[in-house]
């Protein structure tokens, strides 16, 4: 080969060269890994009762008024040998889906006129809005009970389908349009919940509003507490 045929066969080779360093740079090339979005942070609590286990998410970021009373419920081990004791379903004509439980301290809801002269152990809470929360009463959704806006303390209730008409600023003109403050989801035995909805809601009350609703046999919670990781 000749030293003119060399330089130009050398030239070629680095022509190639260069052309495929651009083509790796360019606009055809795999873009970069995006990094993933943080997990957001929660709380596992689970509820042994004597029907199986529910584990639920709590979310101290969304809620974090509503999630530190339930804590301080279940730290304290107030909820043991609490109910679950009220149900209701729109298959008989309710307006949500629900599984209610707590300490039965909500006399205007229950009819249960005894629990009125039981202090609770803490004091009521600021109301957190669904807006707040950003968590809609649907289908898993765990959520406070309360009777006026700011009255929620140790009563709570399982969403059980699409409750709507119980968020903030929905439902008909007998709500008051505050909703039900949202705080945490079930992970684990939602089954347990569906079954419980399931049973008989025949016992007397003296209240109106839930004729129909109480459980015959209320279903003991042995405790709530923090799930070990």
């Amino acid at each position: 080969m000749t030293r003119t045929s060399g330089f130009f066969f050398c030239a070629a080779l680095f022509a190639t060269a260069f052309a495929a360093g651009c083509g790796a740079g360019s606009g055809d090339s795999a873009p970069p890994e995006q990094a993933a979005e943080p997990a957001e942070d929660t709380v596992a609590v689970v509820f042994e009762t004597a029907m199986g286990d529910v584990e639920v998410a709590l979310y101290p970021d969304r809620a974090p008024v509503s999630v530190a009373q339930f804590l301080r419920y279940v730290d304290g081990a107030h909820y043991d040998g609490a109910t679950l004791y009220r149900a209701t379903r729109t298959a008989v004509g309710h307006s949500f889906d629900i599984v209610q439980g707590g300490l039965r301290r909500l006399p205007m809801l229950t009819g249960d006129q005894g629990a009125a002269d039981e202090e609770p152990p803490f004091p009521p809470i600021p109301h957190e809005s669904t807006h707040d929360t950003g968590m809609r009463n649907e289908r898993g959704v765990l959520s406070y009970a309360r009777g006026e806006p700011g009255t929620a303390n140790s009563e709570f209730f399982f969403n059980l389908g699409d409750s709507s008409v119980l968020n903030t600023d929905q439902g008909g003109p007998d709500r008051d349009g505050f909703g039900y403050a949202t705080f945490g989801r079930v992970v684990r035995g939602i089954e347990v919940l569906d079954a419980i909805q399931q049973l008989p809601t025949d016992a007397p009350t003296d209240n109106e509003i839930v004729q129909g609703q109480i459980l015959n046999d209320p279903v003991p919670i042995h405790t709530i507490r923090r799930a070990t990781p």
